[in-house]
């Protein structure tokens, strides 16, 4: 894993095409005691036919880490959608701890819909958050997700990731002989390919602002970074160095990459200035420097290294060029990433000759190792800070997988096309 994300790479044609369900979550063990929740189906006063049900869309996506257990209309005792109709003692029958009520009409400009809401705490028996959610029709799931974010954020205190997308390397199948860029939403649906090639791809990396996608390709007989705009499918080529081309990782503010290149001889860390069209280095040593990652204040970045004898995990500090050890137990600890807080990493860790995903602060440098198979890979942090996703094996086939930071929940994400590998979780966007 450490030296095969150094050189792979390739490409041909760009197409774009909609691909719908590449991904499903499959919960494979989640909370004992869920947090049980009430959606009610929103009332429908659209003159057009209901194609899409909003209270299917939360419930699966308040299901998806197994963390919330949502409650079916046809076990429900009233379908309530305004506040003057929820009797909060049906609801605590029923053993619910929140509710959920809406209805969908149109807004005040054309073409335009309304979805408004109210969550309710059953147990206070109060109100708690009010909201309206707007867009049209073609984007009722998009509009969904955000209110499904609001319900977590309502109860957990924490941003929900329904809204999020997931940029990930599908590999060869039988139906289709090339390497793919994918980008999904969380559930699955509106899977796009951006990119596709006879040769493999890899190292997806998203722009803080969502809008475009840093990758490596070597459609040029050599491995090369490009920037792929999402909007209308344009891309360009960073200015190409000699040697490796590789590992592409979006600052926080998204002026800069950070990447490796191999011009001075080693594979080394550099950052690339976008405004300035230039590469500065940051490392400078004879062992193998790769897979780096800003600290979210953009004064750091985490980068695997064999300078000690074996892959281990660094910290270099971007304006005075200094080195910092972060990882020490074991022989294997590769691909660090931050959490959101700045605070801990997670990485790849081998124990027992087994790979798994681990969690350390960095402060304390205990090591919390997070899951339980063997060969995982490139963590991606979601953006909460909360789940990781990973990829993995199934038998022999390549997956991609997740569990919450706290080790409760447990899934895997197969694709229903061919096998999947390097998942980068997109940020948030308001």
């Amino acid at each position: 894993m450490f030296y095969k994300n150094i050189i792979l790479i390739t490409a041909s044609l760009f197409f774009l095409s909609t691909l719908s369900g590449q991904l499903r979550i499959e919960i494979k063990g989640g909370l004992e005691d869920p947090i049980n929740v009430a959606v009610v189906p929103m009332q429908w006063n659209l003159d057009t036919p209901q194609d899409l049900f909003i209270h299917e869309v939360i419930k699966s996506d308040l299901e998806s880490f197994g963390e919330f257990d949502v409650l079916p209309p046809k076990n429900m005792l009233s379908l309530p959608s305004s506040k003057e109709d929820v009797f909060f003692k049906d609801w605590r029958i029923l053993g619910t701890d929140f509710l959920v009520i809406g209805d969908v009409g149109l807004s005040e400009v054309e073409n335009e819909i309304k979805v408004s809401f109210i969550i309710f705490d059953v147990v206070k028996e109060r109100l708690i958050h009010r909201g309206i959610v707007l867009g049209t029709k073609k984007t009722l799931r998009r509009m969904s997700h955000k209110i499904s974010d609001n319900i977590y954020a309502k109860i957990h205190g924490i941003p929900g990731i329904f809204s999020t997308q997931i940029a990930y390397i599908d590999k060869p199948s039988v139906s289709d002989p090339n390497y793919n860029l994918m980008i999904s939403d969380l559930d699955g649906f509106q899977s796009l390919s951006l990119f596709s090639s006879p040769q493999p791809l890899m190292s997806p990396s998203w722009s803080p602002d969502r809008k475009k996608i840093a990758y490596v390709s070597f459609e040029e007989g050599t491995s090369r970074i490009f920037i792929q705009q999402l909007s209308n499918a344009e891309r360009f080529g960073l200015k190409l160095e000699r040697g490796i081309n590789s590992s592409p990782n979006w600052s926080p503010n998204g002026d800069k990459l950070s990447a490796v290149l191999s011009r001075t001889g080693n594979p080394d860390i550099f950052i690339y200035d976008l405004k300035l069209s230039n590469w500065i280095q940051v490392t400078n040593h004879f062992g193998i420097d790769t897979e780096p990652d800003w600290s979210p204040d953009s004064r750091k970045i985490l980068f695997t290294s064999n300078r000690s004898g074996s892959p281990q995990i660094y910290e270099a500090n971007v304006k005075t060029k200094r080195i910092k050890r972060i990882t020490f137990d074991g022989t294997y600890n590769a691909r660090g990433r931050y959490l959101p807080n700045g605070k801990d990493i997670v990485f790849v860790h081998r124990r027992n000759g087994v790979f798994h995903i681990a969690k350390q602060n960095l402060r304390s440098g205990n090591i919390n190792i997070l899951t339980d198979t063997s060969l995982d890979e490139s963590p991606t942090v979601s953006p909460n800070g909360n789940v990781v996703i990973y990829a993995t094996k199934d038998g022999d086939k390549d997956i991609l997988a997740g569990i919450t930071l706290d080790g409760k929940t447990k899934f895997v994400m197969p694709s229903l096309k061919g096998e999947a590998r390097e998942p980068s979780w997109s940020p948030l966007i308001d």
